[in-house]
Protein backbone atom coordinates (compact mmCIF):
# COMPACT_ATOMS: atom_id res chain seq x y z
CA UNK A 1 0.00 0.00 0.00
CA UNK A 2 2.90 2.37 0.64
CA UNK A 3 3.98 2.04 -2.97
CA UNK A 4 0.45 2.66 -4.19
CA UNK A 5 0.21 5.79 -2.05
CA UNK A 6 3.62 7.04 -3.22
CA UNK A 7 2.65 6.41 -6.85
CA UNK A 8 -0.63 8.32 -6.49
CA UNK A 9 1.16 11.26 -4.84
CA UNK A 10 3.72 11.32 -7.65
CA UNK A 11 0.98 11.27 -10.30
CA UNK A 12 -0.98 14.09 -8.63
CA UNK A 13 2.17 16.21 -8.40
CA UNK A 14 3.18 15.45 -11.99
CA UNK A 15 -0.25 16.60 -13.16
CA UNK A 16 0.65 20.05 -11.83
CA UNK A 17 3.99 20.30 -13.62
CA UNK A 18 2.56 21.91 -16.81
CA UNK A 19 1.47 24.87 -14.65
CA UNK A 20 5.14 25.94 -14.62
CA UNK A 21 4.39 27.55 -17.97
CA UNK A 22 1.91 29.97 -16.42
CA UNK A 23 2.81 33.64 -15.91
CA UNK A 24 2.76 35.30 -12.51
CA UNK A 25 -0.55 36.86 -11.53
CA UNK A 26 -1.21 40.47 -10.60
CA UNK A 27 -0.62 40.12 -6.85
CA UNK A 28 2.47 38.02 -7.49
CA UNK A 29 3.84 40.87 -9.60
CA UNK A 30 3.53 43.16 -6.57
CA UNK A 31 5.43 40.70 -4.38
CA UNK A 32 8.10 40.20 -7.03
CA UNK A 33 8.69 43.94 -7.42
CA UNK A 34 9.11 44.43 -3.68
CA UNK A 35 11.36 41.37 -3.68
CA UNK A 36 13.54 43.06 -6.30
CA UNK A 37 13.60 46.20 -4.14
CA UNK A 38 14.80 44.13 -1.19
CA UNK A 39 17.54 42.63 -3.38
CA UNK A 40 18.66 46.20 -4.15
CA UNK A 41 18.95 46.96 -0.44
CA UNK A 42 15.67 48.86 -0.17
CA UNK A 43 13.13 48.50 2.62
CA UNK A 44 9.52 47.42 2.03
CA UNK A 45 6.85 50.08 2.70
CA UNK A 46 9.38 52.90 3.03
CA UNK A 47 10.80 52.40 -0.49
CA UNK A 48 8.21 50.08 -2.10
CA UNK A 49 4.69 50.29 -0.67
CA UNK A 50 2.46 47.23 -0.47
CA UNK A 51 -0.21 46.22 2.02
CA UNK A 52 0.94 42.65 2.68
CA UNK A 53 3.11 41.88 5.74
CA UNK A 54 6.84 41.47 5.10
CA UNK A 55 7.24 37.68 4.90
CA UNK A 56 5.79 37.39 1.38
CA UNK A 57 8.14 40.06 0.03
CA UNK A 58 11.26 38.50 1.52
CA UNK A 59 10.11 35.10 0.29
CA UNK A 60 9.76 36.44 -3.25
CA UNK A 61 13.16 38.08 -3.00
CA UNK A 62 14.59 34.63 -2.22
CA UNK A 63 12.51 32.90 -4.89
CA UNK A 64 13.66 35.21 -7.67
CA UNK A 65 17.23 35.06 -6.40
CA UNK A 66 17.14 31.28 -6.84
CA UNK A 67 15.31 31.34 -10.18
CA UNK A 68 14.93 34.81 -11.77
CA UNK A 69 11.94 33.86 -13.91
CA UNK A 70 8.23 34.22 -13.23
CA UNK A 71 7.88 30.44 -13.55
CA UNK A 72 9.33 30.33 -10.05
CA UNK A 73 5.86 31.29 -8.79
CA UNK A 74 4.19 28.10 -10.03
CA UNK A 75 7.26 26.04 -9.10
CA UNK A 76 7.15 27.27 -5.51
CA UNK A 77 3.43 26.57 -5.35
CA UNK A 78 4.09 23.01 -6.55
CA UNK A 79 6.81 22.45 -3.94
CA UNK A 80 4.58 23.73 -1.16
CA UNK A 81 1.75 21.44 -2.28
CA UNK A 82 4.09 18.47 -1.95
CA UNK A 83 5.28 19.68 1.45
CA UNK A 84 1.74 20.05 2.82
CA UNK A 85 0.80 16.60 1.52
CA UNK A 86 3.82 15.10 3.29
CA UNK A 87 2.93 16.89 6.55
CA UNK A 88 -0.67 15.67 6.45
CA UNK A 89 0.42 12.02 6.62
CA UNK A 90 1.98 12.10 10.14
CA UNK A 91 -0.66 14.58 11.32
CA UNK A 92 -3.41 12.12 10.43
CA UNK A 93 -1.50 9.23 11.93
CA UNK A 94 -0.89 10.98 15.26
CA UNK A 95 -4.46 12.22 15.53
CA UNK A 96 -6.01 8.85 14.75
CA UNK A 97 -3.39 6.44 16.01
CA UNK A 98 -3.49 4.52 12.73
CA UNK A 99 -2.47 4.62 9.10
CA UNK A 100 -5.02 5.85 6.63
CA UNK A 101 -6.45 9.26 7.58
CA UNK A 102 -3.24 11.14 6.79
CA UNK A 103 -2.73 9.34 3.50
CA UNK A 104 -6.32 9.93 2.38
CA UNK A 105 -6.06 13.58 3.45
CA UNK A 106 -2.85 14.03 1.42
CA UNK A 107 -4.44 12.55 -1.70
CA UNK A 108 -7.59 14.66 -1.32
CA UNK A 109 -5.46 17.76 -0.85
CA UNK A 110 -3.43 17.13 -3.99
CA UNK A 111 -6.44 16.13 -6.09
CA UNK A 112 -9.15 18.57 -5.04
CA UNK A 113 -6.84 21.38 -3.90
CA UNK A 114 -5.27 21.71 -7.34
CA UNK A 115 -5.39 25.39 -8.38
CA UNK A 116 -6.30 24.26 -11.92
CA UNK A 117 -9.93 24.00 -10.73
CA UNK A 118 -9.94 27.79 -10.39
CA UNK A 119 -10.45 30.43 -13.02
CA UNK A 120 -7.79 30.63 -15.74
CA UNK A 121 -5.93 27.59 -14.51
CA UNK A 122 -5.41 28.98 -11.02
CA UNK A 123 -2.93 31.69 -12.00
CA UNK A 124 -4.36 34.04 -9.35
CA UNK A 125 -3.84 31.73 -6.37
CA UNK A 126 -0.42 30.20 -6.92
CA UNK A 127 2.22 31.07 -4.29
CA UNK A 128 -0.04 33.57 -2.58
CA UNK A 129 0.34 34.45 1.11
CA UNK A 130 -2.27 31.84 1.96
CA UNK A 131 -0.21 29.14 0.25
CA UNK A 132 2.65 29.73 2.66
CA UNK A 133 0.27 30.10 5.58
CA UNK A 134 -1.23 26.68 4.84
CA UNK A 135 2.21 25.06 4.96
CA UNK A 136 3.26 26.91 8.13
CA UNK A 137 0.07 26.01 9.98
CA UNK A 138 0.38 22.35 8.95
CA UNK A 139 3.93 22.36 10.33
CA UNK A 140 2.65 23.98 13.53
CA UNK A 141 -0.04 21.32 13.97
CA UNK A 142 2.51 18.52 13.53
CA UNK A 143 4.88 20.20 15.99
CA UNK A 144 2.14 20.60 18.57
CA UNK A 145 1.19 16.94 18.19
CA UNK A 146 4.81 16.10 18.95
CA UNK A 147 4.63 18.31 22.03
CA UNK A 148 1.51 16.54 23.20
CA UNK A 149 2.97 13.07 22.68
CA UNK A 150 6.06 14.12 24.62
CA UNK A 151 3.94 14.74 27.68
CA UNK A 152 2.47 11.27 27.52
CA UNK A 153 5.87 9.96 28.61
CA UNK A 154 7.24 10.44 32.09
CA UNK A 155 10.91 11.24 31.45
CA UNK A 156 12.46 14.68 31.73
CA UNK A 157 13.85 14.36 28.22
CA UNK A 158 10.37 13.78 26.82
CA UNK A 159 9.06 16.75 28.83
CA UNK A 160 11.75 18.97 27.29
CA UNK A 161 10.88 17.68 23.83
CA UNK A 162 7.26 18.47 24.55
CA UNK A 163 8.03 22.08 25.45
CA UNK A 164 10.31 22.35 22.44
CA UNK A 165 7.50 21.15 20.21
CA UNK A 166 5.18 23.79 21.68
CA UNK A 167 7.74 26.52 21.06
CA UNK A 168 8.29 25.33 17.49
CA UNK A 169 4.54 25.25 16.86
CA UNK A 170 4.33 28.85 18.04
CA UNK A 171 7.22 29.84 15.78
CA UNK A 172 5.43 28.39 12.75
CA UNK A 173 2.24 30.30 13.59
CA UNK A 174 4.34 33.43 14.07
CA UNK A 175 5.81 32.92 10.60
CA UNK A 176 2.30 32.48 9.20
CA UNK A 177 1.33 35.73 10.95
CA UNK A 178 4.11 37.55 9.10
CA UNK A 179 2.51 36.47 5.82
CA UNK A 180 -0.89 37.77 6.93
CA UNK A 181 -1.87 39.00 10.36
CA UNK A 182 -5.21 37.20 10.37
CA UNK A 183 -3.20 33.96 10.65
CA UNK A 184 -2.94 34.66 14.39
CA UNK A 185 -6.29 32.87 14.76
CA UNK A 186 -4.50 29.60 14.00
CA UNK A 187 -2.96 29.71 17.48
CA UNK A 188 -6.15 28.00 18.64
CA UNK A 189 -5.21 24.84 16.72
CA UNK A 190 -1.90 23.94 18.44
CA UNK A 191 -3.36 25.29 21.68
CA UNK A 192 -6.29 22.92 21.20
CA UNK A 193 -3.90 20.00 20.64
CA UNK A 194 -2.12 20.75 23.91
CA UNK A 195 -5.34 21.22 25.87
CA UNK A 196 -6.88 17.98 24.57
CA UNK A 197 -3.71 15.99 25.30
CA UNK A 198 -3.09 17.36 28.78
CA UNK A 199 -6.69 17.39 29.90
CA UNK A 200 -6.41 13.68 30.48
CA UNK A 201 -4.05 14.29 33.37
CA UNK A 202 -5.94 13.13 36.45
CA UNK A 203 -4.15 15.37 38.95
CA UNK A 204 -5.65 18.90 38.60
CA UNK A 205 -2.56 20.72 39.90
CA UNK A 206 -0.20 18.90 37.55
CA UNK A 207 -2.63 19.40 34.67
CA UNK A 208 -2.84 23.11 35.32
CA UNK A 209 0.93 23.42 35.62
CA UNK A 210 1.54 21.56 32.37
CA UNK A 211 -1.10 23.57 30.51
CA UNK A 212 0.46 26.81 31.70
CA UNK A 213 3.95 25.72 30.67
CA UNK A 214 2.94 24.51 27.24
CA UNK A 215 0.66 27.41 26.38
CA UNK A 216 3.34 29.85 27.56
CA UNK A 217 5.89 28.06 25.38
CA UNK A 218 3.48 28.24 22.43
CA UNK A 219 2.96 31.98 22.93
CA UNK A 220 6.70 32.60 23.35
CA UNK A 221 7.40 30.81 20.09
CA UNK A 222 4.69 32.84 18.34
CA UNK A 223 6.09 36.16 19.56
CA UNK A 224 9.69 35.38 18.58
CA UNK A 225 9.37 35.95 14.79
CA UNK A 226 7.24 39.05 15.44
CA UNK A 227 9.88 40.51 17.74
CA UNK A 228 12.65 39.86 15.23
CA UNK A 229 10.69 41.51 12.40
CA UNK A 230 9.78 44.52 14.56
CA UNK A 231 13.38 45.02 15.66
CA UNK A 232 14.69 44.81 12.10
CA UNK A 233 12.21 47.39 10.80
CA UNK A 234 12.73 49.64 13.81
CA UNK A 235 16.50 49.52 13.31
CA UNK A 236 16.02 50.49 9.64
CA UNK A 237 13.63 53.33 10.53
CA UNK A 238 10.69 51.71 8.76
CA UNK A 239 8.48 50.56 11.62
CA UNK A 240 5.97 53.40 11.20
CA UNK A 241 5.66 52.68 7.47
CA UNK A 242 5.21 48.98 8.22
CA UNK A 243 2.34 49.66 10.63
CA UNK A 244 0.66 52.14 8.30
CA UNK A 245 0.76 49.81 5.31
CA UNK A 246 0.04 46.44 6.91
CA UNK A 247 -2.19 47.36 9.85
CA UNK A 248 -3.96 50.68 9.24
CA UNK A 249 -4.52 50.12 5.53
CA UNK A 250 -5.64 46.51 5.93
CA UNK A 251 -8.14 47.40 8.65
CA UNK A 252 -9.62 49.93 6.25
CA UNK A 253 -9.48 47.46 3.34
CA UNK A 254 -11.23 44.67 5.23
CA UNK A 255 -13.78 47.00 6.79
CA UNK A 256 -14.84 48.30 3.40
CA UNK A 257 -16.82 45.11 2.81
CA UNK A 258 -18.72 44.93 6.11
CA UNK A 259 -21.46 47.22 7.36
CA UNK A 260 -20.78 46.02 10.91
CA UNK A 261 -20.11 43.03 13.13
CA UNK A 262 -23.45 41.43 12.27
CA UNK A 263 -22.61 41.53 8.56
CA UNK A 264 -19.24 39.91 9.24
CA UNK A 265 -20.88 37.12 11.26
CA UNK A 266 -23.45 36.51 8.52
CA UNK A 267 -20.69 36.16 5.98
CA UNK A 268 -18.75 33.80 8.25
CA UNK A 269 -21.76 31.53 8.53
CA UNK A 270 -22.84 31.75 4.89
CA UNK A 271 -19.67 31.38 2.84
CA UNK A 272 -18.75 27.79 3.88
CA UNK A 273 -22.20 26.66 2.78
CA UNK A 274 -21.92 28.57 -0.48
CA UNK A 275 -18.47 27.13 -1.18
CA UNK A 276 -19.64 23.59 -0.42
CA UNK A 277 -21.93 23.94 -3.44
CA UNK A 278 -19.11 24.79 -5.85
CA UNK A 279 -16.01 23.14 -4.34
CA UNK A 280 -16.06 19.45 -3.40
CA UNK A 281 -13.17 19.87 -0.95
CA UNK A 282 -15.34 22.25 1.05
CA UNK A 283 -18.25 19.82 0.75
CA UNK A 284 -16.28 16.80 1.94
CA UNK A 285 -14.38 18.77 4.56
CA UNK A 286 -17.56 20.28 5.92
CA UNK A 287 -19.31 16.93 6.22
CA UNK A 288 -16.17 15.41 7.72
CA UNK A 289 -15.90 18.20 10.28
CA UNK A 290 -19.50 17.69 11.38
CA UNK A 291 -18.96 13.95 11.73
CA UNK A 292 -15.75 14.39 13.73
CA UNK A 293 -17.43 16.83 16.09
CA UNK A 294 -20.14 14.28 16.80
CA UNK A 295 -17.55 11.55 17.38
CA UNK A 296 -15.14 13.62 19.48
CA UNK A 297 -16.90 12.95 22.80
CA UNK A 298 -15.36 9.48 22.90
CA UNK A 299 -12.01 10.45 21.32
CA UNK A 300 -11.26 14.13 22.05
CA UNK A 301 -8.44 14.37 19.51
CA UNK A 302 -10.97 14.10 16.72
CA UNK A 303 -12.00 17.68 17.43
CA UNK A 304 -8.67 19.08 16.21
CA UNK A 305 -9.47 18.88 12.49
CA UNK A 306 -12.83 20.72 12.87
CA UNK A 307 -11.12 23.35 15.03
CA UNK A 308 -8.53 23.82 12.27
CA UNK A 309 -11.32 24.20 9.70
CA UNK A 310 -13.12 26.73 11.92
CA UNK A 311 -9.94 28.76 12.40
CA UNK A 312 -9.44 28.84 8.62
CA UNK A 313 -13.01 30.10 8.15
CA UNK A 314 -12.44 32.91 10.66
CA UNK A 315 -9.16 33.87 8.96
CA UNK A 316 -10.94 33.99 5.61
CA UNK A 317 -13.72 36.18 6.99
CA UNK A 318 -11.22 38.61 8.53
CA UNK A 319 -9.96 39.34 5.01
CA UNK A 320 -13.38 40.76 4.16
CA UNK A 321 -16.27 39.51 2.06
CA UNK A 322 -14.72 40.15 -1.37
CA UNK A 323 -14.41 36.39 -1.81
CA UNK A 324 -11.06 36.57 -3.62
CA UNK A 325 -10.04 33.00 -4.50
CA UNK A 326 -6.67 33.14 -2.78
CA UNK A 327 -8.35 33.70 0.59
CA UNK A 328 -9.70 30.14 0.56
CA UNK A 329 -6.41 28.37 -0.22
CA UNK A 330 -5.41 28.31 3.45
CA UNK A 331 -8.35 26.06 4.38
CA UNK A 332 -7.41 23.21 2.02
CA UNK A 333 -5.16 21.20 4.42
CA UNK A 334 -7.70 21.38 7.24
CA UNK A 335 -10.60 20.40 4.99
CA UNK A 336 -8.60 17.52 3.54
CA UNK A 337 -7.69 16.26 7.00
CA UNK A 338 -11.30 16.43 8.23
CA UNK A 339 -12.55 14.66 5.11
CA UNK A 340 -9.83 12.00 5.17
CA UNK A 341 -10.16 11.29 8.89
CA UNK A 342 -13.96 10.98 8.74
CA UNK A 343 -13.79 8.85 5.58
CA UNK A 344 -11.48 6.29 7.21
CA UNK A 345 -13.70 6.12 10.29
CA UNK A 346 -16.75 5.56 8.09
CA UNK A 347 -14.95 2.94 6.03
CA UNK A 348 -13.95 1.04 9.20
CA UNK A 349 -17.50 1.12 10.55
CA UNK A 350 -19.25 -0.06 7.37
CA UNK A 351 -19.66 -3.47 5.83
CA UNK A 352 -19.10 -4.33 2.18
CA UNK A 353 -22.46 -3.04 0.96
CA UNK A 354 -22.19 0.09 3.07
CA UNK A 355 -18.71 0.83 1.72
CA UNK A 356 -19.96 0.49 -1.83
CA UNK A 357 -22.79 2.95 -1.20
CA UNK A 358 -20.43 5.28 0.69
CA UNK A 359 -17.85 5.40 -2.11
CA UNK A 360 -20.52 5.81 -4.78
CA UNK A 361 -22.06 8.77 -2.97
CA UNK A 362 -18.67 10.43 -2.52
CA UNK A 363 -17.66 9.97 -6.16
CA UNK A 364 -20.99 11.30 -7.43
CA UNK A 365 -20.82 14.31 -5.11
CA UNK A 366 -17.24 15.16 -6.13
CA UNK A 367 -17.96 14.82 -9.85
CA UNK A 368 -21.10 16.96 -9.61
CA UNK A 369 -19.45 19.75 -7.63
CA UNK A 370 -15.87 20.03 -8.86
CA UNK A 371 -15.32 21.23 -12.47
CA UNK A 372 -12.92 18.51 -13.58
CA UNK A 373 -13.43 19.53 -17.21
CA UNK A 374 -12.04 22.99 -16.39
CA UNK A 375 -9.00 21.57 -14.60
CA UNK A 376 -8.27 19.11 -17.39
CA UNK A 377 -8.64 21.80 -20.06
CA UNK A 378 -6.26 24.16 -18.22
CA UNK A 379 -3.66 21.43 -17.74
CA UNK A 380 -3.84 20.33 -21.37
CA UNK A 381 -3.58 23.92 -22.56
CA UNK A 382 -0.43 24.46 -20.48
CA UNK A 383 0.95 21.21 -21.88
CA UNK A 384 0.27 22.25 -25.48
CA UNK A 385 2.09 25.51 -24.89
CA UNK A 386 5.10 23.74 -23.40
CA UNK A 387 5.19 21.50 -26.47
CA UNK A 388 5.23 24.55 -28.75
CA UNK A 389 1.74 24.06 -30.15
CA UNK A 390 0.33 27.37 -28.85
CA UNK A 391 1.97 30.71 -29.73
CA UNK A 392 3.21 32.66 -26.70
CA UNK A 393 0.98 35.66 -27.35
CA UNK A 394 -2.11 33.48 -27.70
CA UNK A 395 -1.20 31.60 -24.54
CA UNK A 396 -0.71 34.74 -22.43
CA UNK A 397 -3.97 36.22 -23.70
CA UNK A 398 -5.75 33.48 -21.77
CA UNK A 399 -4.71 34.96 -18.42
CA UNK A 400 -6.81 38.03 -17.70
CA UNK A 401 -8.12 40.95 -19.69
CA UNK A 402 -11.04 38.95 -21.02
CA UNK A 403 -13.75 40.53 -18.86
CA UNK A 404 -14.54 44.18 -18.09
CA UNK A 405 -13.88 43.47 -14.40
CA UNK A 406 -10.37 42.13 -15.03
CA UNK A 407 -7.84 44.57 -13.63
CA UNK A 408 -4.90 42.42 -14.71
CA UNK A 409 -3.84 41.02 -18.07
CA UNK A 410 -0.75 38.84 -18.32
CA UNK A 411 -0.31 39.66 -22.01
CA UNK A 412 -0.66 43.41 -21.55
CA UNK A 413 1.74 43.35 -18.59
CA UNK A 414 4.31 41.32 -20.51
CA UNK A 415 4.13 43.62 -23.54
CA UNK A 416 4.38 46.73 -21.37
CA UNK A 417 7.46 45.32 -19.68
CA UNK A 418 9.11 44.71 -23.05
CA UNK A 419 8.12 48.22 -24.17
CA UNK A 420 9.67 49.85 -21.10
CA UNK A 421 12.86 47.83 -21.38
CA UNK A 422 13.30 48.74 -25.05
CA UNK A 423 12.72 52.49 -24.56
CA UNK A 424 14.56 53.19 -21.32
CA UNK A 425 17.98 52.65 -19.86
CA UNK A 426 18.69 50.71 -16.68
CA UNK A 427 19.20 53.95 -14.75
CA UNK A 428 15.89 55.48 -15.89
CA UNK A 429 12.90 55.58 -13.58
CA UNK A 430 9.39 54.87 -14.84
CA UNK A 431 5.90 54.99 -13.36
CA UNK A 432 3.26 52.35 -14.02
CA UNK A 433 0.22 53.78 -12.26
CA UNK A 434 -2.19 50.85 -12.13
CA UNK A 435 -2.10 47.15 -11.30
CA UNK A 436 0.73 45.93 -13.52
CA UNK A 437 3.76 45.69 -11.26
CA UNK A 438 4.94 42.71 -13.25
CA UNK A 439 5.92 45.16 -15.99
CA UNK A 440 8.61 46.62 -13.71
CA UNK A 441 9.86 43.11 -13.01
CA UNK A 442 9.88 42.20 -16.70
CA UNK A 443 11.65 45.41 -17.68
CA UNK A 444 13.96 45.38 -14.64
CA UNK A 445 13.19 49.05 -14.04
CA UNK A 446 12.63 51.03 -10.84
CA UNK A 447 9.43 52.85 -10.04
CA UNK A 448 9.58 56.63 -9.80
CA UNK A 449 7.51 56.38 -6.62
CA UNK A 450 7.23 53.98 -3.73
CA UNK A 451 3.56 53.77 -4.80
CA UNK A 452 4.38 51.48 -7.69
CA UNK A 453 0.71 50.44 -7.85
CA UNK A 454 -2.17 52.84 -7.69
CA UNK A 455 -4.88 51.74 -5.28
CA UNK A 456 -3.47 53.26 -2.06
CA UNK A 457 -3.37 56.64 -3.77
CA UNK A 458 -6.61 56.16 -5.66
CA UNK A 459 -8.66 55.43 -2.49
CA UNK A 460 -7.05 58.33 -0.64
CA UNK A 461 -5.30 56.28 2.02
CA UNK A 462 -3.69 58.58 4.60
CA UNK A 463 -4.56 61.54 2.38
CA UNK A 464 -3.16 64.68 4.00
CA UNK A 465 -0.37 62.83 5.81
CA UNK A 466 3.19 63.62 4.67
CA UNK A 467 4.24 61.29 1.85
CA UNK A 468 0.75 59.97 1.12
CA UNK A 469 -2.04 60.70 -1.32
CA UNK A 470 -1.76 62.62 -4.55
CA UNK A 471 0.58 65.17 -2.99
CA UNK A 472 2.97 62.49 -1.76
CA UNK A 473 2.98 60.81 -5.16
CA UNK A 474 3.57 64.12 -6.94
CA UNK A 475 6.50 65.02 -4.71
CA UNK A 476 8.21 61.73 -5.54
CA UNK A 477 7.52 62.11 -9.26
CA UNK A 478 9.00 65.58 -9.33
CA UNK A 479 12.13 64.29 -7.61
CA UNK A 480 12.54 61.18 -9.75
CA UNK A 481 11.49 62.67 -13.12
CA UNK A 482 10.47 59.35 -14.72
CA UNK A 483 11.35 58.79 -18.35
CA UNK A 484 7.94 57.23 -19.07
CA UNK A 485 4.59 57.48 -17.29
CA UNK A 486 2.04 54.73 -17.86
CA UNK A 487 -1.58 55.16 -16.76
CA UNK A 488 -3.67 52.01 -16.69
CA UNK A 489 -7.29 52.05 -17.83
CA UNK A 490 -10.18 49.87 -16.61
CA UNK A 491 -8.21 48.52 -13.64
CA UNK A 492 -10.37 49.23 -10.58
CA UNK A 493 -14.02 48.59 -11.51
CA UNK A 494 -15.01 47.99 -7.88
CA UNK A 495 -13.82 51.51 -7.05
CA UNK A 496 -15.90 52.88 -9.97
CA UNK A 497 -12.90 54.55 -11.56
CA UNK A 498 -9.52 53.62 -12.95
CA UNK A 499 -5.96 54.80 -12.51
CA UNK A 500 -5.86 56.84 -15.72
CA UNK A 501 -9.09 58.66 -14.91
CA UNK A 502 -7.95 59.41 -11.37
CA UNK A 503 -4.55 60.71 -12.48
CA UNK A 504 -5.88 62.90 -15.28
CA UNK A 505 -8.75 64.27 -13.19
CA UNK A 506 -6.51 65.26 -10.27
CA UNK A 507 -5.40 68.83 -11.10
CA UNK A 508 -1.97 68.67 -9.49
CA UNK A 509 -1.04 65.36 -11.14
CA UNK A 510 -2.56 66.23 -14.52
CA UNK A 511 -0.87 69.65 -14.52
CA UNK A 512 2.53 68.11 -13.85
CA UNK A 513 2.01 65.46 -16.54
CA UNK A 514 0.89 67.88 -19.26
CA UNK A 515 3.67 70.34 -18.47
CA UNK A 516 6.53 67.85 -18.88
CA UNK A 517 5.21 64.89 -20.87
CA UNK A 518 3.50 64.11 -24.13
CA UNK A 519 1.22 61.18 -24.99
CA UNK A 520 2.88 58.60 -27.23
CA UNK A 521 0.56 55.59 -27.19
CA UNK A 522 -2.86 54.30 -26.20
CA UNK A 523 -2.85 50.50 -26.15
CA UNK A 524 -6.42 50.18 -24.94
CA UNK A 525 -5.06 49.05 -21.56
CA UNK A 526 -2.48 51.78 -21.00
CA UNK A 527 -2.05 55.47 -21.79
CA UNK A 528 1.68 55.97 -22.25
CA UNK A 529 3.39 59.34 -21.85
CA UNK A 530 7.05 60.15 -22.50
CA UNK A 531 9.08 63.01 -21.03
CA UNK A 532 9.74 65.77 -23.52
CA UNK A 533 13.34 65.86 -24.62
CA UNK A 534 13.65 69.52 -23.65
CA UNK A 535 12.20 68.81 -20.15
Amino acid sequence: MRWVFAALVAILLLVRVPSLAQPAGGDQGLYAYVGQAIARGELPYRDAWDQKPPAIHYTYALMFRIWPNESVVAATDLLLAGLVAILLVPIGRRLSGQRGPGEVAALLFLLLGNPAFGRLGGVWVRAQCETFIAAAVAAAVLSSLGAASGEEEATRASARRGLGGAVLAGVFIGIAFLYKYNAAVYLVVPAGVVVVALWQQREPRRRGRLLWRHLSALLAGFLAPLAVAAMLFAAAGGLHDLVDATVVYNLQYSGETYAGLAAALRYLIAFPIRYARIDSLWLLGGVGSAALLLLSARVPRRVIAPVWVAAACVAIAINGSRGLPQYFVQAAPALSLAAGFAAVLAWSALGTAGRLVFVTLLVVAVLRVSPFDKAIDATLYDTRFLRGRVPAREYLARFGGQRPTDKFSALATRELGDYLRARTRAADRVLVFGFSAGAYVRADRLSASRFFWSRPVLVGFNEGEPGYGASGLLAELKAARPKIVVLQQHDWPAERTDSATYFLSTPSLAGWLHSEYEPVADTGTYLIWARRSAG
